[in-house]
């Protein structure tokens, strides 16, 4: 529901929709656990702390997750401050439910500031996948030269 939240839409009809996330969170740890396959899940650190026991099963399933911001505002109408801060708090939720901080992350927008990879560089983050241009086709191994 982080994303309704951002946007200021806190009415029933929209927090319901982001409840659903939980219902649907449930039915893709199940399908992927069907199929062997682990997965990386971008999670918000204010929904880590929302729906821990959740967060706790994906984790709990092998699989990783990537921070996403502390909410779902877009980094660039943040400040150098306040998009440093969300991804410190993120971080701290990721890691009280992990035992580490993220590896990836991905813009809770699929925006970046001009302050963002500073601030992933800055603070240890191995990759980011906010950037489709800059995403591997299938196949490809990530930083392939491509025409």
């Amino acid at each position: 529901m982080s994303g309704w939240v951002a946007r200021g839409m806190t009415t029933p009809t929209p927090i319901s929709r982001g409840e659903f996330g939980i219902v649907g969170a449930k039915r893709i740890l199940a399908l992927l656990d069907k199929h062997g396959i682990r997965a990386t899940w971008f999670v918000p650190g204010v929904i880590i702390e929302t729906y821990a026991e959740a967060c706790r099963q994906v984790v709990d399933a092998g699989h990783e997750i990537g921070h996403h911001g502390w909410t779902h505002v877009p980094p660039a109408a943040l400040s150098r401050e306040q998009e440093a801060d969300g991804l410190v708090r993120g971080n701290r939720a990721i890691e009280q439910l992990c035992g580490r901080k993220a590896r990836g992350y991905r813009s809770p927008a699929w925006d970046l500031s001009p302050n963002t990879i500073d601030l992933l560089l800055e603070q240890g983050f191995d990759y980011d996948s906010s950037m489709k241009a800059m995403t591997a086709a299938a196949g490809e191994e990530p930083g392939s030269d491509r025409a």
